[in-house]
């Protein structure tokens, strides 16, 4: 336990040492709450002391010291919620905000599906638990064993064997409850495993509901999140089924051990060795340090909960960070190239011994069969992961000399899924130049052909758009997306596959908006499409991770290979027709 308080003492403290400081002095308090707690048994024994000649003046005297008592504990209690809680909140939001830059600093790899329920249930359920347990688990050890402590020296003083009874409770109590906390870790590591993939199944039936529609049945449809629930229910069980017997154990232990503390104070008194104003108090007192280490018991307990989730917390904070360096990329232009580049996932490779030269204001495409590695080459310009061999330069400069976010700063990026926030539809576009104005926002939207259908939307640019752009058409969100990458105005652009979902009615507007974006930049662009193949200054045939060919397109045409072959199957694709 003290481990555990030295653990959270030391997460307030990695913040501010005023806040350590506040924690220590909130337990200081609640430590002297206990002193006033203990004062209540002065009435009692000031009454029993007095019993025989009961009057006002003994009962004002019996009243004035509860109401020091009572007066106390309000006032420390007081201070214990400004010491504590106060600072908790304090400590959980800046807890919260490094988390969230430890997760914007680690490379695009660590967000896989796996780990999405894994930090979605970070930031949501376990620091949400940490930030209301916290306290309770510091407040609850602190009272219980300060009280525990002062009641002893108190019954050392007065009667010793009723003391050494107190003790031999205490220590039994100890004992049980060490064994509690190493039987609880597994299950309650089980719990944590269980409602992340509940989280996970929960996340992948939301996202797949229109297929769950289309191809399962209501029952099917929920089979994954009903064993999901199971799962979590019955890691829950077993967590009770773990603590509960030890729990009752650990209750009946104090229960007996009062019991012990009456008989002894009983047989003390019947001997004559003890008045009976002092034993009848001594059972009261006994009752209060018992009734208060039974209630420290529920923050004993959590001690394993909080203990793993901070573990679960230190897992995220410990994300390796990408960036060697807190310096900014200087390149001395923006020619791109990558020298000797191979990278893969895990044990798979992916690129293989790639070395491409991409001269600023050029555009260079790239094509190849599904899987070749195309998205993957351009996540390694943009260092959305960093190289495993090889070397990937913008102006001269190792990507990796400076910062993933000043490189960023250089490149504009058109997705294939085009993501678009919970936000108005001005604030989208602002998304990568904050400060435009609106008058900016609306020219870079004529740019992109977006302008008249935004405007003839209800609230025009402050339309508000659901998650993920659900209640806009995909042309729609590329146009905006392009929109997007033409106010932020970056010399380089990268276009993965803009234009594959488009249908042929915005495919000209679509078009047009690509070409006003690349004007005058250097472009890379991932395409099936022959008009946004042909024009390129280059072309990059990409298969199994390895360039086979490049060329222009008139270059590549006259020889035999993929690219005749790509082109060939393009054309038949466009000129096919219904049959009559």
């Amino acid at each position: 336990m003290y481990s555990l308080v030295k653990r959270i003492l030391g997460l307030a403290g990695s913040f501010s040492a005023s806040a350590r400081s506040s924690l220590v002095a909130g337990m200081v308090c609640n430590v002297l709450k206990a002193f006033f707690m203990a004062g209540m048994l002065t009435a009692v024994f000031w009454a029993l002391e007095n019993r025989d000649h009961l009057g006002t003046e003994v009962a004002l005297q019996c009243l004035g010291i509860l109401l020091v008592s009572v007066a106390g504990q309000y006032a420390f209690q007081y201070l214990i919620d400004i010491k504590m809680d106060a600072v908790g909140f304090d400590v959980f939001r800046d807890l919260r905000l490094r988390v969230g830059d430890r997760l914007r600093g680690a490379a695009m790899g660590y967000f896989t599906d796996q780990r999405l329920s894994a930090i979605t249930t970070t930031l949501t359920t376990t620091i949400h638990q940490l930030e209301e347990f916290m306290t309770i688990c510091l407040t609850g050890l602190s009272g219980g064993l300060a009280m525990a402590v002062i009641m002893g020296i108190f019954f050392l003083f007065i009667a010793w064997p009723v003391a050494m009874v107190t003790f031999l409770g205490i220590a039994a109590g100890l004992i049980i409850l060490r064994f509690l906390l190493a039987r609880s870790t597994s299950v309650t590591k089980d719990v944590l495993a269980a409602n992340e993939h509940m989280c996970d199944k929960v996340i992948e039936y939301a996202r797949g509901m229109a297929v769950l529609r289309t191809f399962a049945t209501p029952d099917e449809a929920l089979t994954a999140a009903k064993s999901s629930f199971d799962e979590k229910r019955a890691a829950d069980l077993r967590q009770e089924s773990a603590s509960m017997p030890l729990l009752k154990l650990y209750a009946l232990v104090f229960n007996l051990a009062s019991c012990g503390v009456m008989f002894a104070a009983c047989a003390l008194c019947l001997d004559g060795s003890l008045p009976l104003s002092w034993a009848l108090t001594l059972l009261v007192a006994s009752f209060m340090v018992y009734g208060e280490l039974i209630r420290a018991n529920d923050s004993a307990f959590l001690t394993k909960k909080i203990g793993n989730e901070l573990d679960r917390i230190d897992e995220v904070c410990d994300i390796p960070k990408q960036d060697v360096t807190d310096a900014p990329l200087q390149p001395a232009g923006f020619d791109i190239a990558l020298s000797g580049v191979s990278f893969g996932y895990d044990d798979r490779r992916v690129i293989d011994d790639v070395t491409l030269s991409i001269p600023e204001g050029t555009s260079c495409a790239i094509v190849g069969p599904s899987g070749s590695g195309k998205t993957t080459l351009v996540n390694l310009i943009a260092r959305f992961w960093d190289v495993d061999e090889g070397s990937v330069s913008l102006g001269g400069a190792d990507v990796r000399s400076g910062t993933a976010e000043s490189l960023l700063s250089n490149i504009s990026m058109v997705f294939q899924n085009v993501y678009l926030f919970n936000d108005t539809i001005e604030n989208n576009i602002k998304f990568g130049a904050p400060q435009a104005t609106h008058e900016q926002v609306v020219e870079a939207a004529k740019r992109a052909c977006c302008h008249e259908f935004i405007a003839a939307l209800p609230q025009g640019y402050g339309t508000m758009v659901e998650e993920g752009g659900a209640s806009l058409s995909g042309g729609e969100k590329q146009r905006i997306s392009i929109a997007r990458a033409i106010l932020k105005d970056a010399p380089i652009v990268i276009l993965d596959e803009a234009t594959s979902s488009v249908d042929p009615e915005n495919e000209h507007d679509l078009i047009a908006a690509i070409n006003e974006l690349a004007a005058g930049k250097t472009l890379i662009s991932i395409a099936h499409r022959l008009n946004t193949v042909t024009s390129a200054d280059q072309i990059v045939v990409l298969e199994d991770g390895r360039i086979t060919q490049r060329g222009t397109h008139d270059e590549l045409l006259a020889r035999e290979g993929t690219y005749r072959n790509f082109i060939a199957l393009r054309r038949e694709a466009a000129d096919w027709t219904l049959g009559a």
